[in-house]
């Protein structure tokens, strides 16, 4: 059985009931977030788990929604008992180097382990761990200077949860997504609601492109997160958008809401 736990759900501008998009995605003996945005620690605070109890993390690009609650993250993991091993581009591995010296210069290395693995920007990638699981990850189409990366999680004779954010409908995603159990994939903007938005010219895609990724991808569930901050009051509307009128399994979730997917 594989858990995910949608901690946050919206974008860069969202406030109130929908924070910065994160995800806890628990399997047997193996624990990862993904994204650490700026109120991470207190995310993690409200499903009961504090900073120590994060081991992995893997984040898919350096804009500040997705990274500047890294510092906090890693002072509140002092004294840790393990390292904390962070997997990200090049690019992305130096924002939070520079954020982790900004604001605390003058705390120990030895007293806050962190581990820097760095996966490819240029590429697909790869990288797995004793318990069976494979993080697979590919470049998605993001503006240049902000390498972005797509990833999917491969739990040995389980589930496949695919994670795509910070980006327009392409091949790559379809390809990367095919056949997942779980789609999780961002809907910055809604066709519906924001008729006259062009959602591509800011490299970021709706809800009804969405559901098309899916679709094409044959995924058996679809999930639409990083939500704008008006459209993500209308969760009802998005679902029949990214759905249409297919048997497309399609949720919204709210923050801290967890999903079990399993064979």
């Amino acid at each position: 059985m594989v858990n995910v736990t949608f901690l946050g759900t919206g974008g860069a501008f969202s406030s109130g009931r929908r924070t910065n998009l994160a995800l806890l995605i628990d399997g047997p003996d193996f624990r990862m977030l993904a994204e650490s945005g700026p109120m991470i620690v207190e995310q993690l605070d409200r499903i009961g788990l504090k900073a120590a109890d994060i081991d992995r993390l893997f984040i898919t690009h350096g804009h500040g929604d997705h990274v500047l609650g890294f510092p906090m993250l890693a002072l509140n993991r002092i004294d840790a008992t393990k390292p904390l091993h962070v997997y990200a581009g090049l690019s992305t591995l130096g924002t939070l180097r520079i954020l982790s010296a900004a604001s605390f210069s003058s705390l120990s290395p030895n007293r806050i382990d962190v581990r820097w693995h760095e996966l490819s920007e240029d590429e697909e990638d790869e990288v797995s761990w004793a318990s069976g699981v494979r993080l697979r990850t590919v470049v998605a189409d993001h503006p240049a200077g902000t390498p972005t990366l797509s990833a999917r999680w491969y739990f040995e004779d389980g589930p496949s949860v695919t994670f795509i954010t910070d980006t327009r409908p392409s091949e790559v995603s379809v390809e990367l997504a095919r056949g997942s159990d779980l789609l999780i994939h961002e809907a910055s903007f809604s066709a519906v609601l924001e008729p006259d938005a062009d959602a591509g010219a800011h490299c970021h895609s709706t809800a009804q492109q969405a559901g098309e990724i899916a679709r094409r991808a044959e995924c058996r569930r679809l999930a639409l997160v990083h939500l704008g901050a008006e459209i993500g009051e209308r969760p009802d509307v998005l679902a029949e958008e990214a759905r249409a009128d297919t048997d497309l399994e399609v949720i919204v979730p709210e923050d801290g809401q967890s999903l079990t997917l399993g064979r």
